[in-house]
């Protein structure tokens, strides 16, 4: 069986003139880092037969081959020129779910060098411009808008049909001589998830996708030794599983078996696929792992089904409580030999920053910075910033039909606005963690300044499994409140999560950590208000703005002080 993780990897801290203090990873980026599509062409060659992409289908599933999926994108790059009018550089906006013919449009980019922005759907969701739409529109400023068929966006944004477009372009045949390329080609336009503010456009070019790859095979020989086999939800309008994990699978000759979104209603039919096709690597966020042990923490078969190739689970390790670290760590120790993998990263990295270089031992470890990057810790208030520099790094944003630059500091660093520690684990080795986000953070009137994400980190663990999500309010106030988002385990004991409150106070009594009053939330938090972004997570700042009055109400005395059992 092929190595896991790459032996004998190492933090190598160096120090700037300044005395800044910027570590990087012992394993060097590889010299040879090709083109993306020059990846497909070589497992086209190599493998042409091999499954590529499926997708569920009525009653039985499509998939696409390696040879048949180039040989399709050259047709869909010459429909896409010759009746179209596009030419290298121009954008061709998409509304299409992950499947086939959001595959071959993806590859026919490439292979025209036009640049494909993947539109998030729910501001399209109509059809039609709206101010909800402007950001996205004038970011991108595309010469082409693709929908699925039958989207109102057809009719009401002039859009082109993917079905026709896929149809039109099956039976051509197409030179295989693709476009020139050159690595800082624009090959992608992703959107920022908007967890921490309002979303912005974030180029993503042509070397950023080699490196990205090229470093994540290096730090995890499995993903380059043994094929992915993926088994993936993950929307395609985000970087992570539109770009980074599709991306993979080509790079490394793999396949990717296009699932639904977990719920009650569809694991059914993922756990069949996932018996079919047994997953060497399940790639998710916290609200997917939720779901997913739901279903099979009480299925021995359809853990064994899962698990049987499983090589590793990986998660954003930023994301993950308390509860459910503890939940995932006995699936593993009860089932197979896979391992848990975690990594950290951003938009305007092209997915990854860090990733683990051994299998994780508690939540919150972010790993090792990716081979040819640097990252340094930076004190900003008595916190210390992630900042990150490498080939990675996206070379502007895309604000309001304009060229934005990226948050640099003076040494030419990417500043994440996330904070991060130095940790030790058990084995001697330091691994970076996170230690929230310093956006979130905010002052109470007495100037004391309330650390937004270890807080809450904290009360999650106090109250698991009773809570779900908690958003803390006191900008500006005299105290602390909070509002508790209970798990179903939770709903009717709200006399427990109040003794777990004070039992936090009573261990953290300061007034940037107590809570002084808390409520339950009658409603979860609403997509449509920009509430809870697409990975499941509540976004603190917006909702604490769309709820203002509830906060309020529980500064005046509303809601309950935490009182012990």
């Amino acid at each position: 069986m092929s190595l896991l993780v790459a032996p004998g990897q190492e933090l190598i801290e160096e120090q700037l003139q300044d005395g800044r203090r910027v570590y990087r990873s012992s394993i060097a980026l590889p010299a040879e880092m090709p083109d993306i599509l020059a990846r497909l062409a070589k497992w086209a060659e190599v493998q042409p037969g091999q499954v590529l992409l499926s997708e569920p289908g009525d009653g039985v599933r499509r998939s696409i081959s390696y040879g048949e999926a180039l040989r399709r994108a050259r047709a869909m790059r010459k429909l896409l020129a010759d009746h179209h009018g596009l030419a290298k550089g121009d954008c061709v906006a998409t509304l299409a779910p992950a499947g086939i013919d959001a595959l071959v449009l993806k590859l026919a980019c490439l292979s025209g060098g036009f640049v494909h922005a993947a539109l998030p759907p729910f501001p399209f969701r109509d059809g039609f411009e709206s101010e909800a739409t402007k950001p996205f529109l004038d970011a991108a400023k595309p010469r082409l808008i693709v929908a699925p068929s039958g989207h109102p966006a057809i009719e009401g944004m002039s859009a082109v049909s993917l079905g026709e477009l896929a149809c039109d372009s099956m039976g051509g045949a197409a030179p295989g001589t693709d476009v020139d390329a050159a690595p800082e080609d624009w090959a992608a336009i992703f959107f920022t998830s908007g967890s921490t503010g309002t979303p912005k456009g974030v180029p993503i070019t042509r070397g950023m996708i080699s490196s990205n790859q090229s470093a994540i095979a290096a730090m995890w020989p499995f993903v380059a030794e043994t094929p992915p086999v993926l088994v993936d939800w993950l929307p395609w309008h985000h970087v992570f599983g539109g770009l980074d994990n599709i991306f993979k699978v080509i790079w490394n000759g793999g396949a990717m078996h296009v699932d639904a979104a977990p719920s009650p209603s569809t694991f059914e039919a993922s756990v069949r696929i996932m018996a079919e096709v047994s997953p060497t690597m399940h790639i998710a966020v916290p609200l997917g792992l939720k779901l997913l042990l739901d279903r099979l923490e009480n299925d021995q078969a359809a853990a064994a089904a899962f698990t049987r190739k499983l090589r590793a689970i990986f998660f954003a390790g930023a994301g993950i409580d308390a509860s459910l670290w503890r939940r995932l760590a006995d699936f593993r120790d009860s089932h197979g030999d896979f391992q848990i993998l975690s990594g950290y990263g951003a938009t305007e990295a092209a997915s990854t920053i860090t990733l683990s270089p051994a299998p994780l031992e508690r939540p919150g470890e972010l790993g090792h910075p990716l081979p040819g990057h640097r990252v340094a810790l930076v004190d900003i208030d008595g916190r210390s910033e992630l900042r990150v520099s490498g080939p990675n790094i996206a070379p502007c944003y895309l604000i309001e039909g304009r060229t934005v630059p990226l948050p640099m500091d003076e040494h030419g660093f990417y500043r994440t606005g996330d904070a991060g520690v130095l940790r030790q684990r058990t084995d001697g080795m330091p691994v970076f963690g996170f230690d929230g986000r310093l956006a979130e953070d905010f002052k109470l009137s007495s100037g004391v300044k309330v650390r937004t994400g270890p807080l809450r980190t904290g009360l999650m663990a106090q109250c698991a499994p009773l809570a779900d999500d908690i958003v803390i309010s006191g900008e500006d106030r005299d105290r602390l409140v909070a509002l508790v988002f209970a798990s179903a385990a939770g709903r009717d004991r709200i006399g427990e999560i109040s003794a777990r409150i004070a039992g936090w106070n009573a261990a953290n009594p300061a007034g940037s950590t107590a809570i002084a009053r808390f409520d339950l939330a009658t409603t979860p938090a609403d997509r449509s208000r920009g509430e809870l972004s697409d990975k499941g997570q509540i976004v603190q700042s917006r909702y604490l703005r769309n709820h203002a009055e509830l906060f309020e109400a529980l500064q005046a005395g509303g809601g309950q002080a935490p009182k012990g059992a």
